[in-house]
Formats: C-alpha cells, structure tokens, sequence
C-alpha cells in the first residue's frame, strides 16, 4: 500500500505586533526603512549633559558610559578633535522602571588625564578590556586589559596593554559576547576593507586574546563599521557604519548570525537612524536599550536614546494533506530552530491547519508527523526578500509500506 505525506506550507509575512494599539506612544509599525524586524519606541534619556554621552557595556547591572562631563573639577582639559573636555568613565543604576540615575565616575584608577574609550567586561566580570588614547594623539585608541581582584570593590590592579595595540593604527570599541568567549573590537589596521572595519578575536583562559579575524566583506565595506555588539543568544550583531547605503553619517544595522555566516547588513530604520551620526547600541534587556546620536544638536555632541524594541513576528501557517489532498487533522507539527532544539509543537485542528509565530530573519525547521506516514521535514530560510510576500510550497513525499 502506498501513501503519500503532502506538506503544504505558506509563510504569511506579514508585521506582527501585540502592543495595544490604542498606545500611540508603542511602535506598531515601521517605515520602510526598518528591515531589522523589529519596531522601536525611541526617547533621549533625561540624564544627559552639555557633553557627549556613549554607552559601553552593563556591569553588575550598572550601565558604563564614556562622557566628556566633568564631576566637581575643571576637568583635564579640552581635546582639539572634538572641542570637548577629555572623556572618562561613569556609571548608571537603572531602576526596575528603567529609569537612569545621575552619573558616577567608574573608577579613580581607570579614569586618567587621557581620553578613556569604550569598555567591556568577561562573562564573570572581572576582567575588563578597555580603550584610551593619550593627549598627544588622541585618535589613535589602545587596548588594555585589567581585573578586579577579591575583596577590592571598584579596584582594578595589573593593567596590561595588549599586543594587538599599535602606535600605526586605533584600536576601538571593545565587546565581549555574552558567552565570554569572543572579543569583538574595531580597527583600521592594514589588511581590511577600507577605513575601519570590525574584527573578532577568542579570549583565551587568562583573559588574553587570540589573533584577530575580520567579519568579511559582508559586514565590513569600503567605508568605516563600528560599535559592534552581539545578542545574547549571539545569533545578532549590531553595529554603527557609514557604508552599507546608510542615510547620513553612521546609521546602525543588524546582521543575523546563520550556521556560522553573517547576513547582509539591514538598517534599524528611521525611528533609530537620521541624517547624522547614530552609534554605540547597547541591549540593557530583553527589548530595552540606549545608543547615542547627534542629532538633535548643533554643537555636535551627543546625546543618549534610550529604545524599546519589539520583535516584529511573522506569521507561519499551512496545512497537512496528502498527495490526494486529503486533509490530515491531529497530525503533529514540531517547529525547531536552526540548532534542531524544539521550540513549540501543536496538533493539527480538523482542518488540518497549524500556525507558530516565528522571529524574522532566522532559520527554522518544521517537521510533519503522522502514524502511518514517513515525517516530513522542511528547512526555512525567511529573508528580507520574502519581507512582505506570501510563500507557498508543497514539497511531496511518497512511501511505501507493508
């Protein structure tokens, strides 16, 4: 007897939202700029200064930034690049409503005479790798490492420049994954693609680093990529470039990590990105974060924007059938993510439909299950391509048995 497994799949992309849309103030839609697959609910933050704000890193659920604020003090003096005082490190607390405190300096020991750069910490967060550049040449960043040792709070001891500093080009804005295991850093040293480009390098044991590798030519252009910072899960990286098509200055764009390769660089679109400079994205949480831009002064410093992301949903629907296009209710459908772990399964309904939500922009597997019939597998691969299109496939498989 033969029978045959018939999978009909159509993946409805279309923007998905649960925010209440009576809530003018939450994000329901996006320009069509915004290929990031997520919506954006963007504030500056009140706390920011006559100076430059940047964001960092979070530190013991402390936000650092890099300012050019100065705290009780004339301050070190003024760097003739920016024509602003010389940057050191603070703190933020952030309250459970995500409000900002005041800013503290960070550290006595860290914080020199200098321009202090950005910082990131290991996963158990004491050791941080950081960046500075001295007075005489102050676009020129170096990169150091320090710990913090037991029963020191906010005292870091046995500061290192690392080899990978030159005096022949920078070495800037630093990022740890959430895993501890990669440096992630940006450098126009000799080898890249043209101005600055973004590197990885793996964090050995001591906290040293290995040799670095450029991301390539998908993230990296002619132009200049910095800021890079990666998601949680390490599937996301976001970073500041002036290439890639951005509208003015440094836009921010996203790339998605797939079975080890770097997607086309999408922008966060105009919620986020303006005309002029928007760089140093940082996710606090799960959908909040800050990043800074300039563009609302004409002094050209910058401010802090604190954003509220949320994950625009596509929907997948379809239908079990068989060849003969018999419907095929209580069948099992399993959908997995690209590392084949479960993230949901569902029974077919008397019509033998299904439906999941899935994130954009990731690849899934669905697998089809019903007694009597081979499983089914399908691999997806959603791309900004299929954005606003409707897919429909009917792969066919036929079996026999005894």
């Amino acid at each position: 007897m033969k029978s045959t497994l018939q999978v009909l799949f159509a993946l409805m992309f279309c923007a998905y939202s649960s925010y209440h849309k009576t809530d003018p103030k939450k994000p329901t839609e996006v320009d069509d700029l915004n290929k990031s697959g997520y919506a954006f609910d963007v504030n500056v933050v009140r706390i920011n200064s006559d100076y430059s704000e940047f964001a960092c890193s979070m530190f013991r659920e402390k936000l650092v930034i890099v300012s050019s604020k100065t705290i009780g003090a004339i301050g070190p003096g003024i760097d003739s690049k920016t024509n602003e005082p010389f940057t050191d490190l603070y703190y933020l607390d952030i309250d459970k409503k995500g409000r900002f405190s005041r800013t503290s300096w960070f550290s006595r020991i860290l914080n020199t005479k200098a321009n202090e750069g950005q910082v990131a910490f290991s996963k158990d967060e004491n050791t941080i790798y950081y960046t500075r550049s001295d007075r005489q040449h102050t676009s020129n960043y170096k990169l150091y490492k320090a710990e913090l040792r037991k029963d020191t709070p906010g005292k870091w001891f046995d500061e290192l420049e690392l080899a990978i500093s030159s005096d022949d080009y920078s070495v800037e804005s630093p990022h740890v994954s959430a895993d501890g295991k990669f440096l992630y850093f940006s450098s126009n040293m000799e080898g890249g693609f043209g101005g600055f480009d973004i590197y990885m390098a793996r964090i050995h044991k001591d906290g040293g680093i290995g040799t670095p590798v450029n991301l390539g030519d998908t993230i990296n252009s002619i132009e200049d990529e910095k800021y890079p910072f990666t998601s949680k899960d390490n599937k996301e990286l976001y970073f500041s470039s002036t290439g890639h098509e951005s509208i003015g200055g440094y836009d921010i764009f996203i790339s998605n990590r797939l079975e080890g390769v770097y997607t086309a660089p999408r922008n966060l679109g105009r919620s986020v990105n303006s005309d002029k400079d928007e760089i140093a994205f940082v996710i606090i949480d799960d959908k909040n974060g800050v990043f800074s831009s300039n563009k609302a002064k004409k002094s050209n410093t910058y401010n802090m924007y604190h954003f509220e992301a949320k994950i625009l949903y596509k929907e997948l629907q379809g239908v079990i059938t068989t060849k003969d296009h018999r419907i095929l209710p209580n069948a099992t459908v399993v959908l997995l993510n690209s590392a084949g772990e479960e993230i949901e399964r569902q029974k077919t309904s008397i019509d033998a439909s299904y439906h999941f939500q899935i994130k954009p922009f990731e690849n899934y597997q669905i697998i089809a299950e019903k007694e009597g019939f081979e499983d089914f597998t399908l691999h997806l691969k959603p791309s900004a391509k299929s954005q606003n299109s409707v897919l429909k496939m009917t792969p066919k498989v036929e079996v026999s048995y005894n």
